[in-house]
């Protein structure tokens, strides 16, 4: 089926988180953005065995992680005994280096819809359903050292530090928010590459311009084609949080998508082969070179699903596959993992509005938001 033209975004109903973001105001406060803080800390050491590869599929299969076991009613069941033990929940993550503190996410009547090692699902009040996962996964590159402060009210600082001395400085709230992101290179300048610390200015949507037409099919393996459609500028004066562009469609229709045609994945899975990321060498080099020029770029790699599966099984698939474009687009073609946001956004965006197996469903795409970031403008 051809591709629309037309944004995959326009007329998706609009969901709890999308109203929050548009209606957020305030500046982000968290014990970790306090440098003279100190936390309990942890750390780890990456190598070929503790880290996840653009090929290899993720160790928990989302059919092991939707089986309800005896285990996780006692664990449910243990919750529900102790009100003030919020970190069960975050056991369940084992992001990375085990417990997060996810707290608040057991309480706002939130229920947990899915819960696998590397990604949890909840389900809000209005049904609309919300993933939780480490934003710092990407940058677990064997060869660096990965050091993790977590500190009592559920904030973490964690540090990437690589073998050429560069460090990657990332900070979450207690929801795993990413409040900032900073590159620290080897002689010390400091690159800020997300920061959602600042007041925001609340986004009224029906004042929004239009969405950006959507680039064309196939248009990966044209450079130049590609090189266009990632740099054009976004006409808006203000910028937006990160948690804005991620959570309303909206504000990420402001720049267009350029799907990643080349890559498809087996159903179920969020491998990528050897042979398929050599066909992302075009969108490498581009970004790449985008990175080279101006290393406050950033890009979102999203990803979508057909309408087949459960809602939340969905939601965490799509969002490993985008993990894997990033491994893939890291490990193949050197692009800096830090310059990269990973998204999934479920069945909840198709391509092709039809129920079933639809191929064009599954999908990934890029979208450059550095012109719609906040830091961009504080540079």
């Amino acid at each position: 089926a051809p591709q629309p033209a037309r944004a995959p975004e326009a007329d998706a109903p609009r969901s709890e988180a999308a109203r929050q973001a548009a209606r957020e105001r305030r500046a982000a406060r968290a014990a970790a953005l306090d440098e003279d803080s100190k936390g309990e800390v942890v750390e780890q050491r990456i190598t070929r065995e503790n880290s996840r590869s653009s090929d290899e599929d993720f160790s928990t299969s989302l059919r092991d992680a939707l089986q309800p076991d005896d285990q996780r009613q006692a664990r449910q069941q243990a919750r529900n005994d102790d009100d003030d033990d919020n970190n069960d929940l975050a056991k369940a993550l084992l992001l990375g280096l085990g417990a997060v503190a996810v707290g608040t996410y057991l309480n706002n009547n939130r229920q947990v819809a899915l819960s696998a090692p590397d990604r949890v699902v909840v389900t809000r009040p209005d049904g609309s359903q919300e993933l939780i996962k480490d934003d710092t996964a990407l940058l677990r590159q064997p060869g660096s050292t990965v050091a993790t402060e977590n500190f009592d009210d559920g904030s973490s600082r964690t540090v990437v530090t690589r073998a050429d001395g560069s460090r990657v400085v990332t900070i979450r709230d207690a929801d795993l928010r990413v409040l900032r992101r900073t590159l620290v290179s080897p002689d010390g300048t400091r690159t800020q590459l997300i920061d959602d610390t600042a007041e925001v200015e609340p986004v009224d949507i029906a004042t929004l311009p239009a969405p950006a037409p959507v680039a064309t099919p196939g248009i990966y393996q044209d450079e130049a084609a590609l090189r266009e459609a990632l740099r054009r500028e976004v006409d808006i004066d203000r910028r937006f949080s990160l948690g804005q562009i991620r959570s309303i469609p909206e504000v990420r229709s402001l720049v267009a998508p350029v799907n990643i045609d080349a890559i498809t994945f087996d159903t179920g899975s969020a491998a990528i082969s050897p042979d398929q990321a050599k066909q992302l060498s075009t969108l490498g080099k581009v970004i790449q070179d985008a990175i080279a020029k101006n290393p406050r770029e950033v890009f979102l790699i999203e990803g979508h699903t057909d309408l087949v599966g459960s809602d939340a099984a969905n939601l965490a698939l799509s969002d490993r596959r985008a993990e894997s474009v990033a491994l893939a687009l890291t490990e193949y073609f050197q692009v800096p993992p830090e310059n990269l946001v990973v998204q999934g956004y479920g069945e909840q965006f198709p391509q092709v509005r039809q129920d079933g197996d639809v191929r064009e469903n599954r999908r990934a795409a890029v979208r450059r938001i550095t012109d719609l970031l906040q830091t961009a403008e504080a540079q």
